[in-house]
């Protein structure tokens, strides 16, 4: 299943992104849905929920604060959104 990590800027989705092409690993940057949005239009990362820990790590490893990560529940019309961390 996969996961969506909230950051405080797009531009920190990025960098984390480039962190894990860096080491081997393709995760995605996408648009923040308005269902987990804070403030309006953003981007967030998209990963394999196998991954979340590694992200939380690395985020802290590189002073990038991860605010929230949602697990993505697909759903037949709409994708629903559990927060997880």
């Amino acid at each position: 299943m996969d996961c969506l990590a909230v950051l405080i800027s797009g531009n920190f989705a990025f960098r984390l992104c480039r962190i894990f092409e860096s080491k081997g690993l393709i995760f995605e940057v996408v648009a923040t849905p308005c269902q987990i949005s804070k403030g309006g239009c953003g981007y967030c990362l998209k990963f394999p929920e196998a991954y979340k820990d590694s992200v939380i790590r690395e985020g802290l490893a590189n002073n990038i604060r991860v605010l929230e990560i949602y697990r993505i529940i697909p759903g037949t019309t709409h994708n629903r959104y559990e927060r997880i961390y």
